[in-house]
Parts: C-alpha cells; sequence; structure tokens
C-alpha cells in the first residue's frame, strides 16, 4: 500500500471514528458548528445525531474499503 493511500485510510477511518462517537456521546461541540446546527433546526436533535452518525459509519466503510480493494 502506497504512503499516500495508507495516510488517506487512516484520516479517513479516524474522521468516522470521531463521527461515529459524538454522535453516541451527543458532544456539544459537534452540535453547536453552524453546519450541523443547521441540520439540527430542521430536523432536530435526534436527526441531526443520526445524519453524524450515518455519516462517520460511511466514512469508516471508506475507510475499510480503502484496506480491501486499494485503488491502483
Amino acid at each position: 500500500m502506497e504512503l499516500g493511500v495508507l495516510i488517506m485510510t487512516i484520516f479517513t477511518g479516524l474522521l468516522g471514528i470521531g463521527g461515529i462517537w459524538s454522535a453516541i456521546q451527543d458532544t456539544p461541540e459537534v452540535f453547536q458548528s453552524r453546519k450541523i446546527a443547521f441540520l439540527e433546526k430542521h430536523i432536530g436533535r435526534i436527526g441531526a445525531r443520526l445524519f453524524v452518525g450515518i455519516g462517520g459509519l460511511l466514512l469508516l466503510i471508506l475507510a475499510i474499503s480503502f484496506v480491501a480493494l486499494p485503488p491502483e
């Protein structure tokens, strides 16, 4: 695996884990950001937490796919 792909995999995986963690723990710093506050205003706190959690899960799946199916 090339160094660039490895760095991208680690970074994407950490972002995914962070998103999932902040959705589970209901981290106030994340939900006070402007973009997430916009979502929270329109779909509620639970919906915003689901959105962040699903986004984190997708990033984690992307990182796993970099390992399982490395780009050529």
